[in-house]
């Protein structure tokens, strides 16, 4: 039972993390898209958005590797253990 409201919680924090990245990426490219329509200088936003975004999609992904990988060896661990 522990088990499982264990990984219950970590696809829950997976989940919410990817929402969070993908909110990001949009709430930013919004921001250059309203200030390029009030031809304002986009400079800020383009420096912001060109550290945030793949910085948050790698820390996203390795959280997901991180994720697959510890649920791969725990899978590993109980299959040699019930031989």
């Amino acid at each position: 039972m522990h088990a499982k409201t264990t990984y219950i919680a970590q696809v829950l924090s997976i989940s919410l993390i990817w929402i969070f990245v993908i909110a990001i990426a949009i709430w930013i490219i919004n921001l250059l898209l309203i200030s390029i329509e009030l031809k304002d200088v986009p400079g800020a936003s383009i420096g912001i958005s060109i550290i945030v975004i793949p910085v948050f999609f790698v820390l996203a992904g390795i959280l997901t590797y991180v994720f697959i990988g510890l649920h791969k060896e725990e899978k590993k661990i109980i299959k040699s253990s019930q031989e």
